[in-house]
């Protein structure tokens, strides 16, 4: 340059015409990426609303669709708002008070247009919506923030977003299994009780909870009680409930709950964990009421978790899990023989999803 003004006065202006263009090309390749995404989480939560139409045209007594839709589509926007936690004393019993008729005012809306279904198709059919709706939430939340970081050109922002999409495109698969009552990943706790339940044939059956079953049998000299959601519809029960009748008429020795549990990237789906405390997902209700329960009864704790990703836990049950459950009913003997007494009273909780499992 010769130490001519000029030449670096353009110098600096071609650099800052080149850190400008490579920001905006930044952003343009950023948010191309997120609308890849965003067309292909449009077009799953829209063929997942198609499907919830067919399903429900099959029980309702109008065919019309449009009219179909217009009732479904209030379903799927459905909203819950949690209680206030400014003051969080007793915040669990008004979650569970909101849940509780959250569910019966969904069933009861279900039941009202799909008037020739069965129970065990109502409950596929909640599940189905409950599925649709959260795929639906999560379209419009990511496309809120796609452009809102369009909008005003925020490359942080895009990137955070893109950097989530891989992770949030797992809750997009297999809606076939809700649609067909087939046992997903999310079904290997009930799976592992029906097991156990065919395995010891001679059983009491008590069911004193809405979509519950407690079952009573004997175990290697042991008084079992197995409790789950009550199948083969899509539904969780209500374990916790089920629970307190059992203590308010029996003691009990010890505690054992199983459940799906999500894997680590690099492990194998179907590995068997096992801890201490009540294995089970979901907003932490049950799991509370259920840990209050063995605290005031002096009751111990343990789990048997069942690995897998989320995506697994979500779709039709593949082989690795299916063995896993298997192992599981032998791992849960072993637990008994070697962790109870001979002649003590046990409770074994199958948690999860009970669609496919009679």
């Amino acid at each position: 340059m010769n130490g001519n003004p000029s030449d670096l006065i353009m110098t600096i202006l071609i650099l800052m015409v080149f850190t400008y263009l490579s920001r905006e090309l930044e952003i343009m390749r950023a948010i191309s990426e997120a609308e890849n995404y965003l067309v292909a989480f449009k077009r799953s939560r829209d063929r997942a609303f198609e499907i919830l139409v067919k399903q429900f045209q099959n029980y309702a007594d109008s065919k019309e669709e449009h009219v179909l839709k217009a009732k479904l589509q209030k379903l799927i926007e459905i909203t819950y708002i949690l209680p206030v936690d400014l003051d969080p004393f007793g915040i669990v019993k008004k979650i569970k008070h909101i849940v509780k008729t959250a569910e019966r005012e969904i069933e009861r809306d279900v039941s009202s247009i799909a008037k020739n279904a069965s129970k065990t198709d109502i409950q596929n059919l909640i599940n189905l919506v409950e599925a649709v709706r959260a795929l639906n939430f999560l379209y419009k939340i990511i496309n809120h923030y796609y452009l809102i970081a369009r909008k005003f050109k925020s490359l942080w922002l895009i990137l955070q977003l893109n950097a989530q999409l891989p992770f949030i495109s797992e809750e997009f698969k297999a809606l076939e299994a809700f649609k067909n009552g087939i046992p997903i990943g999310d079904t290997a706790g009930p799976l592992v009780v029906a097991k156990l339940l065919r395995k010891y044939k001679d059983v009491r059956h008590y069911e004193p909870v809405k979509d519950s079953e407690i079952d009573e049998t004997i175990i290697n000299g042991r008084r079992v009680f197995l409790v789950k959601a009550k199948g083969p519809g899509a539904t969780v029960g209500h374990l916790d409930d089920a629970l307190r009748w059992i203590l308010e008429r029996e003691k009990i020795s010890f505690i054992i709950s199983i459940d799906a549990a999500l894997k680590l990237e690099g492990e194998e789906t179907g590995i068997i964990s096992h801890g201490f405390g009540v294995a089970m997902g979901g907003i932490g209700v049950e799991r509370f009421e259920i840990e209050e329960l063995a605290t005031r009864y002096n009751i111990p704790l343990y789990a048997v978790l069942i690995k897998m990703s989320e995506a697994e836990a979500s779709s039709v049950m593949n082989e690795k899990i299916f063995k896993a459950v298997e192992e599981t009913v032998q791992i849960i003997e072993e637990v008994i023989n070697e962790r109870t007494l001979p002649s003590s009273n046990i409770v074994i909780l199958g948690v999860g999803n009970t669609i496919g499992v009679p």
